[in-house]
């Protein structure tokens, strides 16, 4: 495939955000953090989403031109609608303002409704680690098609619900960004482009049947919930927090999609040098548990892919899409 860097591919994503309609402050905040997520090792978030951004525009369900906007606050709690715009900018508002909460009052929190696709959440928790927080954050979509099936034997009700959360410290934050699901949807594309496998017990075909084949989830069958019936029930209440409880799924709201962003200021609770040093204890710890194996901090893999990630391979329909668009 072909290879560009971030240089060359970054303005090819903006240039074609902008001619679909796009204001320029969204197509740069999309561009930014599909670019930045092929870089931290995670295509499945990456430039390849263009595909599925272009499908939505065309069809009406993303309004592209639309930019997120803050509709009230009581106190620590700012509510955010989205306008079934992109999701990027409507979480860069929601971190933005959590933040500004928390430095004021020591907890910030931010709902989104209408929210469009959000990208790499674990971006969203390194924004806010970076400015001394500690976040939780959900997004849901409460809508069908559901992805997501409890087992053999049941239908699909819920869709992937990530749930991120993320923690100050000094040799790179530690952030936990995991799908709910056995395996994230934008991978399984991944999987089905490629040819690749899935891993055992990530989802079933058609006919309810456990399957690895990529291409046989894509043609009607389901993903499978991460650690059985313990992911299924976390993505039922992630669902319940993130759409029920901020009103996302209110009479008229399209998409039936939302988000809640919460966070603590690090110094809330301790001396800042205190729980930084706390937090680099349990990465020590976490390296040392290694034997045959490597174990790692949330977070590092990204981390070390960012640090020697210079070019991103871009799949020759998503490239002709871009430049046609741009």
């Amino acid at each position: 495939m072909p290879e560009l860097t971030r240089d060359r591919l970054e303005p090819l994503v903006m240039r074609a955000l902008l001619s679909w309609g796009a204001t320029p402050g969204v197509a740069r905040c999309v561009a930014e953090h599909l670019v930045e997520s092929e870089l931290s090792g995670h295509p499945s978030h990456g430039v390849g989403q263009m595909l599925g951004y272009r499908g939505l525009v065309e069809s009406g369900e993303c309004d592209i031109a639309a930019e997120p906007a803050v509709v009230g606050t009581t106190g620590a709690v700012t509510r955010i609608d989205a306008k079934s715009g992109m999701g990027h900018p409507a979480m860069a508002l929601a971190v933005s303002c959590a933040s500004e909460s928390a430095a004021e009052l020591g907890v910030g929190l931010a709902s989104i409704v209408r929210c469009g696709h959000t990208g790499r959440m674990g971006a969203w928790a390194q924004r806010a680690a970076s400015q001394g927080m500690a976040s939780v954050m959900f997004t849901a979509w409460g809508e069908p098609p559901f992805t997501v099936a409890l087992g053999p034997g049941s239908g699909p009700a819920l869709h992937t619900n990530p749930l991120t959360i993320g923690v100050p410290a000094q040799r790179g934050h530690l952030v936990l960004d995991m799908a709910t699901s056995a395996i994230a949807e934008g991978k399984v594309m991944i999987a089905a482009t490629h040819g690749t496998p899935l891993p055992d017990g990530a989802a079933l075909d058609a006919e309810g049947r456990p399957t690895a084949d990529a291409a046989a989830v894509l043609a009607g069958g389901t993903l499978l919930p991460a650690g059985g019936y313990k992911g299924f029930g976390l993505a039922a209440l992630i669902e319940a927090l993130a759409v029920g409880l901020v009103g996302a799924d209110a009479s008229g709201m399209t998409p039936v999609s939302g988000a809640l962003v919460l966070c603590i200021r690090a110094d809330l609770f301790r001396p800042p040098e205190e729980q930084i040093a706390s937090a680099e204890a349990l990465r020590t710890r976490l390296h040392d548990s290694g034997q045959s194996m490597e174990v790692l901090a949330p977070g590092e893999l990204e981390r070390r892919a960012l640090a020697t990630s210079d070019s991103i391979e871009v799949d020759e329909e998503v490239l002709a899409l871009l430049e046609d668009a741009g």
